[in-house]
């Protein structure tokens, strides 16, 4: 137990404390895999819409919640119950709602598709940029 006067700490603690460094050495990290958070908004001519919040990783998209949005009015968007939590819904009925948006084109090929274009469009946007500014500095 830590000494609340002096700091120190007895000798058991000490030697796990050490111990638990060396598991940690032992235990490489795992990398972060990038993600892309989404709101998907699946819309028809008129009526409701259905959205979906989602994290998109390179080989699959993970739906948080999902609701019934009305844009053609939208004093019933603030309905009391948004519906249950999307983790609690039935499996079959997950995994139903997950091909819905597939169907759709919201899939991890395409999100990895747009992470690649932003990636790029910052790339050459960040170039341009440096050319303007070197384009200024010579000048």
């Amino acid at each position: 137990m830590t000494n609340l006067v002096t700091g120190d700490k007895g000798d058991d603690e000490e030697e796990s404390d050490e111990e638990e460094e060396e598991e940690h050495e032992d235990k490489p990290e795992k990398p972060k895999q990038s993600n892309v958070p989404l709101l998907v908004t699946l819309s028809k001519k008129t009526g409701p819409s259905l959205e979906f919040r989602c994290t998109a990783f390179p080989d699959k998209i993970v739906i948080k919640d999902m609701w019934v949005t009305f844009p053609d009015d939208p004093s019933k968007d603030e309905l009391a119950y948004e519906g249950p939590s999307f983790r609690v819904l039935d499996e079959k009925l997950r995994k139903a709602f997950h091909r819905y948006i597939e169907i759709r084109g919201i899939t991890p090929s395409m999100i990895n598709f747009l992470h690649e274009y932003m990636i790029n469009k910052d790339s050459k946007e960040h170039l341009l940029w440096l050319k303007t500014l070197k384009n200024f500095v010579t000048s």
